[in-house]
């Protein structure tokens, strides 16, 4: 009886292990936006993140007026140097914005 117990242990063990893995292997390619992500400047500058993580903030380099994302991810741009504070627009995946003025600073990608 103590035999057939623990081979049905070792068989939940093996299920659930390769639940785990199947699992961790989907969630992780989940994670971030696959694509670049690009801002510009009125002055020409120009900078780029490519697949960057979802849920990480990130500062531009530099005031930005023009958004173009290329990800299969929606992005949320703000004002202000730190995401979650100031005038939010949503970009959605391969959307883009052009505001006219520099005045966009963050991003932050949400799926």
């Amino acid at each position: 009886m103590s035999a057939l117990i623990a081979r049905a242990g070792r068989a939940a063990l093996v299920v659930g292990t390769a639940l785990v893995l199947a699992t961790g292997l989907s969630t992780s390619s989940a994670q971030a936006a696959a694509g670049s992500f690009t801002y510009r400047s009125t002055g020409g500058l120009v900078g780029n993140f490519t697949d960057p993580p979802n849920n990480t903030c990130f500062f531009f380099e530099f005031d930005a007026s023009r958004i173009e994302n290329n990800t299969d991810t929606r992005a949320k741009v703000y004002n202000s140097t730190v995401c979650g504070s100031g005038v939010v627009r949503d970009v959605p995946a391969h959307g883009n914005l052009d505001v006219g003025g520099d005045s966009l600073n963050s991003v932050q990608f949400v799926p």
